[in-house]
């Protein structure tokens, strides 16, 4: 086993949602957020074919039982159809920082779901990581420095309730497909019949509602179409895997913590790459934000 090749592939998964995020809030903001998002899932579950018979020796799953397929396609529903349509919408109004820094409350709402339905003892240590990150959290989202430009008053609030939502809805996902995922079934044919069906209800709705032919047009231009399938295949595809290697070959609070650095390299990105202003006040609270996932994590 080479030596911290869990710990590696975490932070390369961290490293794969920054950036995948990055390609769909610019992409969004010249196409639209839905039909960034139905590209994206076109784009991903051709990528999970590869990958799922490059891995499993064959193109998609063939064995899975009723139960199962119903907990896979409720988690479909609630994660990639609501959560990830909320999460897009929050890409294009907050853009790809604050949205992130949403999505890090996912582990603060787990804890506290179960702490709420399942009677889950919290422990000091994780009920100041709850209060860090909520704190950290907070302190970014009530400054006014650094917003996007024109984002204020209600549009502000909006976006930040996509990002919520989509965190919700993350949440919601994952509790659900921990069903499925009982006795050890593959979390790649998980993650593909996952996509599958948000691919089938998403598609489904479009050609309902008439916007089928536009998403294909605006996703086939060549300034969109080359980067959506990149930002399909490093996040959802790539990411994910990273991610299950990460799991199988690391401590799962440490991976759980590299893989939530996400907000805190969009920080580097956005100061150092765009050029763009990012406050002392971002920065401490991103990084409380962080550390209060860490503290969940790190036992």
């Amino acid at each position: 086993m080479i030596p911290f090749f869990g710990e590696a592939a975490a932070f390369t998964a961290a490293m794969a949602w920054a950036t995948s995020s990055m390609i769909f809030s610019n992409i969004g903001g010249k196409v639209g957020a839905q039909t960034v998002n139905r590209g994206r899932l076109a784009c991903s579950i051709t990528c999970l074919t590869l990958l799922h018979w490059l891995l499993e020796g064959q193109p998609w799953p063939n064995a899975v039982t009723w139960e199962q397929l119903g907990w896979l396609s409720l988690s479909s529903v609630l994660g990639l159809v609501i959560g990830d349509a909320m999460l897009f919408q929050a890409f294009v109004t907050l853009g790809a920082r604050l949205s992130m820094l949403m999505m890090s409350t996912v582990p603060i709402m787990g804890a506290v779901l179960g702490w709420v339905l399942f009677d889950e003892v919290l422990s000091l240590q994780e009920m100041s990581g709850i209060a860090l990150g909520i704190g950290g959290i907070l302190l970014v989202i009530m400054m006014k420095k650094g917003r996007p430009v024109g984002l204020e008053g209600r549009n502000y609030l909006v976006g930040i309730l996509f990002g919520l939502g989509g965190a919700i809805g993350q949440v919601a996902n994952l509790v659900t497909a921990k069903y499925a995922l009982i006795g050890g079934y593959s979390a790649l044919s998980a993650t593909w019949i996952r996509t599958f069906v948000a691919v089938v209800i998403m598609w489904g709705i479009a050609i309902a509602m008439g916007r089928a032919r536009r998403t294909i047009v605006a996703c086939s231009a060549p300034d969109v179409g080359r980067w959506l399938f990149l930002g399909a295949f490093i996040g959802p595809a790539l990411g994910v895997w990273l991610s299950m290697v990460a799991v199988q070959n690391a401590n799962v609070g440490i991976a759980s913590t590299l893989m939530a650095l996400p907000p805190v390299l969009l920080i580097v990105y956005e100061g150092l790459i765009l050029r763009r202003p990012v406050g002392p006040q971002a920065i401490i609270g991103t990084c409380m934000a962080f550390g209060g996932v860490a503290l969940l994590f790190l036992h």
